[in-house]
């Protein structure tokens, strides 16, 4: 077997751990073609290699899918989505997953942008964001999962499409470490999302060292509602899954109550979600299941507040908190059970080398804040069709996250904010984190975002959008007094405002843009200054 890559893993787990489950369906599967078997929701790291045999062949043979072709894929957390990567990755295509919960639009610009003429999706997604073909003209071919007798007209279910292609073997393509295999969108909390080139040695090495350092196995079992479609859970849970042997329950939406009972069930032995995800579980009365089977809660994407991983932590189990981004395949830095520091995102992962730097790309000492800037394996090539903003990424030969902390003398990071997240009042910084996490305390607040909102006379001043918890009322005018109570005046609030639902990202983190447009538009600062 050459060496180890995205293109033949699957290869490797099918040899390593064959008639061993692999994943559990949270929905039917109903394929006569593909080599599932259609009475069961258990596939096997076997039946996995013959399905993703079939879809490459037919990918290859009657779509013409060759090297380097992109290949845009819109589904829900599917057992489908791992399946068509590995299919891809065999014939050295590239991989680019969209979000589910984007429109016909937004697809558009980024299929438009990547090139792709084949998209995969499913009925019901289509249907809702997509609702026309012609709302997306670049594609093709437009395929959909499920049984076939659920396809509309004018598209091609798999089912269909692999035919014939049962049984049959298509070698994995001999991919460079450093070739591109996959393409993530950023989420777009601060523009139009770039397209990451994410490398087979990027998602290899970066999910090796987490499968290395967490002793992963045969025996663990993991849930998740992680969107696949984004790195964090795609590495976690398909190619860790496929160097580990570890077996796992896909959750195709995130329910809280379904979450308990698959952990319950399964007796799992891990969960990955997002600390958004374990704020809403915390609500649903967990001390009523059984998780004593647990080793490890694994959170990243944002912050997760102390007390909350200690809860956690009660029930069974260590919680693990990692940080990185889509540019570094997922992972930068992670608190272990064993070298872990309160109040930081942990230390670098082995090989990789994170320096605090100034603007004019000078190193920070200790404790002083910068911006946290990156290499090693896990940094991705750069953004697709775009030299510009790659060139202002990798400024001074690092790779440069648009986060503010600092480190300390025993190598921890500091996460302080998001640099375009700093608010500018008058000559002070205010880092909304710090404040978001102030507020927080309050009990009647489940969701807080700090945005800086352009002023005539201060430049910016700070404005707390709130989302109160279920069944808690609260005046603006009553959150506003309580804020000025508790927080410095420079940095307190100038107007609170309360919203139903905040605007999210798949990972759930709140798009402060959208916030920030929305509050500018509504004009809620008079031109005299007077708030």
């Amino acid at each position: 077997m050459s060496k180890l890559t995205v293109a033949n893993v699957i290869d490797r787990a099918a040899r390593k751990f064959g008639d061993k489950p692999f994943v559990y369906s949270e929905q039917e599967v109903r394929y006569e073609n593909i080599g599932l078997d259609p009475d069961k929701d258990i596939y096997s790291f076997t039946e996995s290699l013959q399905a993703c045999n079939a879809i490459a062949s037919v990918m290859r043979d009657k779509l013409g899918v060759k090297r380097g072709d992109r290949v845009a894929v819109v589904l829900t957390n599917t057992l489908e989505l791992g399946l068509i990567f590995t299919a891809i990755a065999r014939l050295g295509a590239v991989f680019v997953p969209f979000n589910y919960m984007l429109k016909a639009e937004e697809i558009t610009k980024m299929v438009n942008d990547c090139g792709a003429k084949v998209l995969v999706t499913e009925p019901d997604l289509f249907a809702m964001n997509i609702r026309d073909k012609a709302n997306v003209p670049g594609i093709e071919h437009w395929i959909m999962i499920g049984p076939r007798d659920t396809v509309p007209d004018g598209f091609i279910s798999v089912d269909e499409l692999c035919e014939g292609s049962a049984g049959k073997t298509v070698e994995p393509v001999s991919l460079d470490p450093m070739e591109t295999v996959a393409i993530f969108y950023t989420s777009g909390t601060t523009g139009f999302p770039k397209g990451a080139m994410v490398t087979s040695r990027n998602m290899i090495v970066t999910t090796y060292i987490s499968v290395l350092t967490l002793r992963l196995g045969p025996k663990d079992f993991c849930v998740t509602a992680l969107p696949l479609a984004h790195i964090f859970g795609f590495d976690v849970n398909v190619i860790g899954g496929f160097l580990s042997g570890a077996s796992g329950m896909l959750q195709r939406y995130f329910d809280p109550v379904k979450t308990f009972e698959y952990l319950e069930k399964y007796k799992a032995t891990l969960y990955t979600g997002v600390p958004a995800m374990y704020n809403l579980m915390l609500q649903f009365e967990p001390e009523k299941y059984d998780l004593s089977n647990m080793r490890y809660w694994i959170a990243g994407a944002d912050a997760m507040p102390e007390d909350q991983k200690k809860q956690f932590e009660s029930f069974g189990g260590k919680f693990i908190e990692g940080y990185g981004m889509v540019e570094t395949a997922a992972l930068i830095s992670v608190n272990l059970p064993f070298l872990k520091k309160a109040g930081t995102v942990g230390r670098p992962i082995p090989g990789v080398r994170v320096r605090v730097m100034d603007e004019a790309g000078k190193k920070m000492p200790a404790g002083e804040v910068g911006e946290f800037v990156v290499k090693g394996p896990s940094v991705m090539k750069g953004y697709w069709g775009d030299e510009q903003r790659t060139a202002e990424t990798f400024k001074y030969g690092w790779l440069h996250t648009g986060d503010m902390g600092f480190k300390d003398r025993l190598g921890f990071l500091h996460f302080v904010d998001r640099e375009k997240d700093v608010i500018k009042v008058g000559g002070y910084s205010v880092f909304s984190r710090e404040v978001e996490e102030e507020i927080l305390q309050n009990p009647k607040v489940q969701e807080v975002a700090l945005v800086g909102v352009p002023h005539p006379t201060k430049k910016e001043v700070p404005v707390a959008v709130i989302q109160l918890i279920p069944g808690q009322t609260a005046t603006e005018e009553e959150l506003l007094e309580w804020c000025k109570e508790r927080i410095a005046g420079y940095k307190s609030p100038r107007v609170v405002k309360i919203v139903d639902e905040m605007p999210m990202t798949m990972t759930l983190k709140v798009l402060k843009r959208e916030l920030r447009d929305q509050l500018v538009k509504e004009g809620i600062f008079q031109d005299d200054g007077s708030k």
